[in-house]
Protein backbone atom coordinates (compact mmCIF):
# COMPACT_ATOMS: atom_id res chain seq x y z
CA UNK A 1 0.00 0.00 0.00
CA UNK A 2 3.05 2.30 -0.19
CA UNK A 3 1.69 3.69 -3.48
CA UNK A 4 -0.97 5.52 -1.44
CA UNK A 5 1.63 7.32 0.68
CA UNK A 6 3.69 8.10 -2.44
CA UNK A 7 0.58 9.51 -4.16
CA UNK A 8 -0.13 11.75 -1.18
CA UNK A 9 3.50 12.95 -1.17
CA UNK A 10 3.21 13.65 -4.92
CA UNK A 11 0.01 15.63 -4.37
CA UNK A 12 1.57 17.64 -1.52
CA UNK A 13 4.61 18.71 -3.54
CA UNK A 14 2.50 19.34 -6.63
CA UNK A 15 0.37 21.69 -4.56
CA UNK A 16 3.51 23.33 -3.19
CA UNK A 17 4.85 23.79 -6.72
CA UNK A 18 1.51 25.25 -7.84
CA UNK A 19 1.58 27.74 -4.95
CA UNK A 20 5.10 28.85 -5.89
CA UNK A 21 4.09 29.15 -9.53
CA UNK A 22 1.07 31.21 -8.52
CA UNK A 23 3.46 33.74 -7.01
CA UNK A 24 5.84 33.46 -9.98
CA UNK A 25 3.00 34.31 -12.37
CA UNK A 26 3.05 37.81 -10.93
CA UNK A 27 6.61 38.26 -12.16
CA UNK A 28 6.95 36.11 -15.28
CA UNK A 29 4.65 34.95 -18.07
CA UNK A 30 2.39 31.90 -17.79
CA UNK A 31 4.44 30.04 -20.40
CA UNK A 32 7.68 30.90 -18.58
CA UNK A 33 6.30 29.70 -15.25
CA UNK A 34 5.36 26.45 -16.99
CA UNK A 35 8.88 26.24 -18.42
CA UNK A 36 10.24 26.59 -14.89
CA UNK A 37 8.55 23.33 -13.79
CA UNK A 38 10.54 21.44 -16.42
CA UNK A 39 13.86 23.27 -16.76
CA UNK A 40 14.49 23.77 -13.06
CA UNK A 41 13.58 20.13 -12.34
CA UNK A 42 16.12 18.88 -14.87
CA UNK A 43 19.27 19.52 -12.75
CA UNK A 44 17.77 17.59 -9.82
CA UNK A 45 16.70 14.73 -12.09
CA UNK A 46 20.10 14.68 -13.82
CA UNK A 47 22.08 14.69 -10.57
CA UNK A 48 20.00 11.93 -9.00
CA UNK A 49 20.22 9.86 -12.21
CA UNK A 50 24.01 10.26 -12.33
CA UNK A 51 24.67 9.54 -8.66
CA UNK A 52 22.27 6.57 -8.60
CA UNK A 53 23.63 4.88 -11.73
CA UNK A 54 27.19 6.24 -11.26
CA UNK A 55 27.22 7.48 -14.89
CA UNK A 56 24.91 8.27 -17.81
CA UNK A 57 25.46 4.93 -19.57
CA UNK A 58 21.92 3.68 -18.82
CA UNK A 59 20.62 6.64 -20.83
CA UNK A 60 21.99 5.11 -24.03
CA UNK A 61 20.33 1.81 -23.16
CA UNK A 62 17.04 3.61 -22.56
CA UNK A 63 17.25 5.28 -25.96
CA UNK A 64 17.33 1.83 -27.60
CA UNK A 65 14.04 0.79 -26.03
CA UNK A 66 11.69 1.81 -28.84
CA UNK A 67 8.42 1.24 -26.96
CA UNK A 68 9.68 3.17 -23.95
CA UNK A 69 10.83 6.06 -26.13
CA UNK A 70 7.50 6.13 -27.98
CA UNK A 71 5.57 6.33 -24.72
CA UNK A 72 7.82 8.90 -23.05
CA UNK A 73 7.91 11.21 -26.09
CA UNK A 74 4.13 10.95 -26.46
CA UNK A 75 3.66 11.69 -22.74
CA UNK A 76 6.05 14.66 -22.84
CA UNK A 77 4.40 16.21 -25.90
CA UNK A 78 0.89 15.62 -24.52
CA UNK A 79 1.85 17.36 -21.27
CA UNK A 80 3.27 20.36 -23.14
CA UNK A 81 0.24 20.62 -25.43
CA UNK A 82 -2.00 20.31 -22.38
CA UNK A 83 -0.30 23.32 -20.85
CA UNK A 84 -0.67 25.43 -23.99
CA UNK A 85 -4.29 24.37 -24.47
CA UNK A 86 -5.10 25.27 -20.87
CA UNK A 87 -3.42 28.66 -21.32
CA UNK A 88 -5.44 29.16 -24.51
CA UNK A 89 -8.67 28.47 -22.60
CA UNK A 90 -7.89 31.45 -20.34
CA UNK A 91 -8.61 33.75 -23.30
CA UNK A 92 -12.32 32.97 -23.14
CA UNK A 93 -14.61 35.00 -20.91
CA UNK A 94 -16.13 31.71 -19.68
CA UNK A 95 -12.76 30.00 -19.27
CA UNK A 96 -14.00 28.54 -15.97
CA UNK A 97 -15.96 25.99 -18.05
CA UNK A 98 -12.82 24.78 -19.77
CA UNK A 99 -10.71 24.57 -16.64
CA UNK A 100 -13.48 22.79 -14.75
CA UNK A 101 -14.04 20.15 -17.44
CA UNK A 102 -10.28 19.56 -17.66
CA UNK A 103 -10.74 18.01 -14.20
CA UNK A 104 -12.36 15.00 -15.91
CA UNK A 105 -8.82 13.67 -16.43
CA UNK A 106 -9.21 10.72 -14.03
CA UNK A 107 -12.26 9.40 -15.88
CA UNK A 108 -10.44 9.83 -19.19
CA UNK A 109 -7.32 8.15 -17.77
CA UNK A 110 -9.34 5.06 -16.88
CA UNK A 111 -10.73 4.91 -20.43
CA UNK A 112 -7.32 5.39 -22.07
CA UNK A 113 -5.69 2.84 -19.76
CA UNK A 114 -8.28 0.27 -20.76
CA UNK A 115 -7.63 0.75 -24.48
CA UNK A 116 -3.90 1.56 -24.55
CA UNK A 117 -2.51 -0.51 -21.68
CA UNK A 118 -5.24 -3.17 -21.39
CA UNK A 119 -5.78 -2.27 -17.73
CA UNK A 120 -9.21 -3.12 -16.35
CA UNK A 121 -11.18 -1.74 -13.40
CA UNK A 122 -13.91 -3.38 -11.36
CA UNK A 123 -17.34 -1.75 -11.10
CA UNK A 124 -16.82 -0.40 -7.58
CA UNK A 125 -13.56 1.29 -8.60
CA UNK A 126 -15.27 2.95 -11.57
CA UNK A 127 -18.04 4.25 -9.28
CA UNK A 128 -15.40 5.65 -6.89
CA UNK A 129 -13.57 7.35 -9.77
CA UNK A 130 -16.77 9.01 -10.99
CA UNK A 131 -17.72 10.17 -7.46
CA UNK A 132 -14.26 11.58 -6.72
CA UNK A 133 -14.24 13.38 -10.09
CA UNK A 134 -17.63 14.97 -9.32
CA UNK A 135 -16.18 16.14 -6.01
CA UNK A 136 -13.24 17.75 -7.80
CA UNK A 137 -15.58 19.51 -10.23
CA UNK A 138 -17.81 20.81 -7.42
CA UNK A 139 -14.74 22.10 -5.54
CA UNK A 140 -13.20 23.68 -8.65
CA UNK A 141 -16.30 25.41 -10.00
CA UNK A 142 -16.39 28.96 -8.67
CA UNK A 143 -19.52 29.95 -10.63
CA UNK A 144 -22.06 27.14 -11.15
CA UNK A 145 -24.35 29.30 -13.33
CA UNK A 146 -21.59 30.07 -15.83
CA UNK A 147 -20.76 26.36 -16.04
CA UNK A 148 -24.37 25.26 -16.60
CA UNK A 149 -25.13 28.04 -19.10
CA UNK A 150 -22.07 27.27 -21.24
CA UNK A 151 -21.94 23.49 -21.29
CA UNK A 152 -22.54 23.56 -25.05
CA UNK A 153 -19.74 25.87 -26.14
CA UNK A 154 -16.21 26.04 -27.50
CA UNK A 155 -14.94 26.18 -23.93
CA UNK A 156 -16.53 22.79 -23.24
CA UNK A 157 -14.64 21.18 -26.11
CA UNK A 158 -11.38 22.83 -25.08
CA UNK A 159 -11.85 21.79 -21.45
CA UNK A 160 -12.52 18.16 -22.35
CA UNK A 161 -9.56 18.24 -24.74
CA UNK A 162 -7.37 19.58 -21.90
CA UNK A 163 -8.47 16.67 -19.74
CA UNK A 164 -7.75 14.28 -22.61
CA UNK A 165 -4.22 15.60 -23.14
CA UNK A 166 -3.44 15.41 -19.42
CA UNK A 167 -4.91 11.90 -19.25
CA UNK A 168 -2.90 10.85 -22.32
CA UNK A 169 0.34 12.11 -20.79
CA UNK A 170 -0.31 10.23 -17.54
CA UNK A 171 -1.17 6.96 -19.34
CA UNK A 172 1.87 7.28 -21.60
CA UNK A 173 4.13 7.83 -18.61
CA UNK A 174 2.73 4.70 -16.97
CA UNK A 175 3.25 2.86 -20.24
CA UNK A 176 6.86 4.05 -20.28
CA UNK A 177 7.56 2.81 -16.75
CA UNK A 178 6.07 -0.59 -17.63
CA UNK A 179 8.35 -0.97 -20.65
CA UNK A 180 11.74 -1.00 -18.98
CA UNK A 181 12.54 -4.73 -18.75
CA UNK A 182 16.20 -4.08 -17.92
CA UNK A 183 15.20 -2.65 -14.52
CA UNK A 184 13.75 -4.70 -11.68
CA UNK A 185 13.52 -1.74 -9.30
CA UNK A 186 10.40 0.43 -9.37
CA UNK A 187 12.51 3.42 -8.37
CA UNK A 188 14.89 2.89 -11.31
CA UNK A 189 11.93 2.81 -13.71
CA UNK A 190 10.48 6.00 -12.23
CA UNK A 191 13.82 7.83 -12.22
CA UNK A 192 14.64 6.84 -15.80
CA UNK A 193 11.22 7.89 -17.10
CA UNK A 194 11.41 11.19 -15.23
CA UNK A 195 14.88 12.08 -16.47
CA UNK A 196 14.15 11.35 -20.13
CA UNK A 197 10.76 13.11 -20.03
CA UNK A 198 12.05 16.27 -18.33
CA UNK A 199 15.05 16.34 -20.69
CA UNK A 200 12.77 16.25 -23.74
CA UNK A 201 10.40 18.88 -22.31
CA UNK A 202 13.23 21.20 -21.27
CA UNK A 203 14.81 21.10 -24.74
CA UNK A 204 11.52 21.73 -26.55
CA UNK A 205 10.36 24.54 -24.26
CA UNK A 206 13.81 26.19 -24.27
CA UNK A 207 13.50 26.44 -28.05
CA UNK A 208 10.04 28.02 -27.66
CA UNK A 209 11.18 30.54 -25.03
CA UNK A 210 14.26 31.52 -27.09
CA UNK A 211 12.12 32.17 -30.16
CA UNK A 212 9.03 33.80 -28.64
CA UNK A 213 9.79 35.01 -25.10
CA UNK A 214 13.53 35.54 -24.81
CA UNK A 215 13.04 38.41 -22.36
CA UNK A 216 11.68 35.95 -19.81
CA UNK A 217 15.15 34.55 -19.10
CA UNK A 218 16.14 37.77 -17.33
CA UNK A 219 12.92 37.73 -15.31
CA UNK A 220 13.53 34.12 -14.30
CA UNK A 221 17.03 35.05 -13.15
CA UNK A 222 15.60 37.87 -11.03
CA UNK A 223 13.29 35.31 -9.39
CA UNK A 224 15.79 32.46 -9.33
CA UNK A 225 15.09 31.40 -5.73
CA UNK A 226 11.42 30.82 -6.43
CA UNK A 227 12.28 29.10 -9.71
CA UNK A 228 14.65 26.70 -7.95
CA UNK A 229 12.05 25.92 -5.27
CA UNK A 230 9.43 25.33 -7.97
CA UNK A 231 11.84 23.03 -9.80
CA UNK A 232 12.71 21.07 -6.65
CA UNK A 233 9.10 20.63 -5.53
CA UNK A 234 8.10 19.74 -9.09
CA UNK A 235 10.88 17.17 -9.28
CA UNK A 236 9.79 15.48 -6.03
CA UNK A 237 6.14 15.51 -7.15
CA UNK A 238 6.90 14.04 -10.57
CA UNK A 239 9.19 11.25 -9.44
CA UNK A 240 6.61 10.33 -6.80
CA UNK A 241 3.86 10.19 -9.46
CA UNK A 242 6.01 8.03 -11.74
CA UNK A 243 6.93 5.69 -8.87
CA UNK A 244 3.25 5.22 -8.05
CA UNK A 245 2.39 4.72 -11.76
CA UNK A 246 4.90 1.86 -11.90
CA UNK A 247 3.03 0.11 -9.07
CA UNK A 248 -0.66 0.90 -9.55
CA UNK A 249 -3.04 1.86 -12.36
CA UNK A 250 -2.68 5.55 -13.18
CA UNK A 251 -6.39 6.35 -12.85
CA UNK A 252 -6.42 5.07 -9.27
CA UNK A 253 -3.17 6.88 -8.43
CA UNK A 254 -4.45 10.17 -9.82
CA UNK A 255 -7.82 9.74 -8.10
CA UNK A 256 -6.11 9.32 -4.73
CA UNK A 257 -3.66 12.08 -5.66
CA UNK A 258 -6.55 14.51 -5.92
CA UNK A 259 -6.09 14.77 -2.15
CA UNK A 260 -4.26 17.83 -3.44
CA UNK A 261 -7.70 19.42 -2.98
CA UNK A 262 -7.19 19.29 0.77
CA UNK A 263 -3.75 20.84 0.48
CA UNK A 264 -5.19 23.48 -1.86
CA UNK A 265 -7.91 24.19 0.71
CA UNK A 266 -5.33 24.66 3.47
CA UNK A 267 -3.15 26.88 1.27
CA UNK A 268 -6.11 29.02 0.18
CA UNK A 269 -7.44 29.36 3.70
CA UNK A 270 -4.28 29.97 5.69
CA UNK A 271 -1.58 31.12 3.24
CA UNK A 272 -3.39 33.08 0.54
CA UNK A 273 -6.11 34.19 3.03
CA UNK A 274 -8.86 33.38 0.52
CA UNK A 275 -12.48 32.83 1.57
CA UNK A 276 -13.65 29.21 1.26
CA UNK A 277 -17.24 28.66 0.15
CA UNK A 278 -19.55 25.98 1.55
CA UNK A 279 -19.77 24.44 -1.95
CA UNK A 280 -16.01 23.89 -1.95
CA UNK A 281 -16.21 22.07 1.38
CA UNK A 282 -19.03 19.89 -0.01
CA UNK A 283 -16.86 19.15 -3.04
CA UNK A 284 -14.01 18.00 -0.81
CA UNK A 285 -16.34 15.72 1.16
CA UNK A 286 -17.70 14.16 -2.05
CA UNK A 287 -14.15 13.65 -3.28
CA UNK A 288 -13.06 12.00 -0.01
CA UNK A 289 -16.05 9.65 -0.17
CA UNK A 290 -15.12 8.68 -3.74
CA UNK A 291 -11.53 7.94 -2.73
CA UNK A 292 -12.71 5.79 0.19
CA UNK A 293 -14.82 3.77 -2.27
CA UNK A 294 -11.76 3.32 -4.53
CA UNK A 295 -9.53 2.16 -1.66
CA UNK A 296 -12.16 -0.27 -0.36
CA UNK A 297 -12.48 -1.69 -3.88
CA UNK A 298 -8.72 -2.31 -3.98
Amino acid sequence: MNWILISVIAAFFQNLRSGIQKNLNKEISLVASTYVRFMFSLPFAGLLFFFYFKNFDPLFILLQEKTFILYVISGSLAQIFFTFTLLYSFRFSNFIVGTTLSKTEVVQISILETFLLNDHFNQTTIIGIVISTLGVIVFSTKDKKVLLNNLISKSTIIGLFCGFLLALSVVCYRGATLNLPMFNSTFEKALSTLFVAVLIQSILMTIYIVIFEKEQFEKMYENKKQCILAGLSGFIATISWFYAFAIMQAAIVRAVGQVELLFSYIASRYYFKETIKIEEIIGILIFVFGVVVILLAK
